[in-house]
């Protein structure tokens, strides 16, 4: 019966509406905010860590540095055995010839 107490309250009702506009509007904001940014919103979490992780792991230009620091650079790659050292040789001349 209506008036007898047992029904949910009407702040409770007008509570639970202003919460779910207010988190619809929220999503709504954070779609378009990523949408304008480049990113898909489903996922922009994982492109935004692949945005990182490509930053972080893209090597410098070949040109930076001084000679003896790209000479260095060379020596310690070899030492990592990550290079040869016939590739070690290479490259030692191509940076002292000044390529």
């Amino acid at each position: 019966m209506p008036g007898d107490g047992t029904g949910i309250p009407g702040w409770f009702i007008a509570l639970f509406v202003i919460a779910a506009i207010a988190g619809i509007g929220t999503s709504i904001w954070r779609f378009s905010v990523l949408r304008s940014g480049g990113l898909n919103p489903f996922v922009a979490r994982e492109q935004l860590e692949a945005r990182l992780n490509q930053t972080l792991t893209a090597a410098p230009p070949a040109g930076n540095g001084s000679m003896e620091e790209r000479l260095a650079e060379l020596e310690d790659l070899h030492n990592r055995g990550v290079i040869t050292g016939e590739e070690l040789t290479a490259a030692r001349a191509k940076i002292i010839a000044g390529e």
